[in-house]
């Protein structure tokens, strides 16, 4: 039994764990023949384990994780910088060379100005010169204070605006020109915005991976093949669904895929953990075409988050029970049970429905479209208010 077995410390770290070859790792092919660890650790942090993040992350390396995924969003790039440092001097690895980064462009950063002064501070926070892959974070520059909980509203807000959107791709796109980032990619990107984009745009600059919430019960089957249908890799995040998530992203409707009875019957069949059977799916599926972030701070967890990527533990028969295939017989699991509304980034014209971020309704191909939409809402928001009986004061 292993240190991080015989205790329920949420952070515990044991050396004493032999790590995995990196080379077993399954690796994804990128269409300039570039190779990216389908397994990501990431640095995405609930408050209870920010001050855990540097000895993960050390960890982590020492474990045989490759792909490490941040974002300047995350506030701790420069304790994730840290950490390759010190796995350096450890050993675990020659250098920051021996990674494949992967950061992002936060929503106050999407005005073009801001974009060239926030990817170096990024760099900068990680002690390298080059970046593997940089992701549009999300697609508009709406933002949120640190910590903030889910009814909080920026009343600036605003929808997809395509015509914006394209002048921050077009600094990211000048900035993988200049050789400060080798691959660019979007998250959070929905179907609509994506056609936009790959319209506008020329094969040069189109993005390589998309990286989106996916899990056994929010699967996004449709949304995956349309992108890998353009080229594009998908990487999931929430892989294993984030138990430990903030609580402004917590809501009563929302299921736990660890908790999951068809999970847990396959997990009693193989004999490991549900965790371990959420990320091979997240591997296998759709012929090991995607990858996945998973982030814990304990080495035993970490090993078998890592260990998902290196075989094909599911039989073609588990994997149905999970997937589906669109019959009665096998209906799969997926619940359609996406975790992160993301209700904190709605534009006042949304009135407080975060599934208008997802569903392609509100996505503007320009400033003037979305100024027209504006007015018209704002003069039938007013007539709603003059005409409905809201009693006496």
């Amino acid at each position: 039994m292993s240190v991080c077995q015989a205790t329920p410390d949420p952070a515990c770290i044991d050396t004493t764990l032999d790590g995995i070859d990196p080379g077993r790792v399954h690796q994804l092919e990128l269409p300039d023949g570039a190779a990216m660890p389908a397994a990501a650790f990431g640095t995405f942090h609930s408050d209870w384990a920010q001050e855990h993040m540097f000895d993960a992350t050390v960890e982590a390396i020492r474990l045989g994780w490759r792909h490490i995924d941040t974002a300047r969003a995350y506030e701790n790039e420069a304790i994730v910088g840290a950490a390759i440092r010190r796995a350096v001097q450890e050993g675990s690895i020659t250098s920051a060379d021996d990674l494949f980064l992967t950061g992002k462009l936060w929503n106050g950063h999407m005005t073009p100005k801001d974009v060239a002064p926030a990817l170096d501070a990024t760099l900068e926070a990680l002690g390298v010169e080059r970046i593997d892959m940089y992701l549009n974070h999300w697609p508009w520059p709406n933002v949120h204070a640190p910590g903030c909980g889910g009814d909080h509203r920026n009343p600036d807000a605003v929808p997809y605006i395509h015509e914006a959107f394209l002048e921050t791709w077009g600094e990211i796109v000048r900035l993988k020109q200049a050789g400060k980032i080798a691959h660019v990619g979007t998250s959070n990107h929905t179907r609509a915005t994506m056609e936009l984009l790959l319209r506008d745009v020329p094969a040069a600059d189109r993005p390589v991976v998309n990286q989106m919430e996916m899990h056994p019960l929010f699967q996004q089957t449709e949304l995956r093949r349309y992108f890998e249908s353009e080229g594009i890799v998908c990487t999931g995040y929430m892989a294993l669904g984030s138990p430990n998530r903030p609580a402004r992203d917590t809501f009563r409707e929302h299921r736990a895929d660890l908790a999951d009875p068809v999970v847990g019957r396959i997990a009693s069949e193989l004999g490991v953990s549900p965790a371990r059977v959420c990320l091979s799916w997240a591997h296998q599926r759709q012929d090991r075409s995607g990858g996945y972030v998973a982030m814990a701070t304990r080495s035993d967890w970490m090993l078998d988050n890592l260990k998902a990527a290196t075989e094909d533990l599911l039989s073609p028969e588990q994997m149905l029970r999970i997937s589906g295939d669109g019959t009665r017989e096998h209906p799969g699991i997926d619940a359609n049970n996406r975790l992160i509304w993301g209700q904190v980034f709605l534009w006042p014209e949304a009135d407080g429905d975060w599934r208008l971020l997802w569903n392609d309704q509100h996505v503007f191909p320009t400033r003037a479209g979305y100024g027209r939409f504006k007015e018209s809402w704002n003069a039938h928001r007013n007539v709603q208010l003059e005409t409905t009986y809201r009693g006496s004061s």
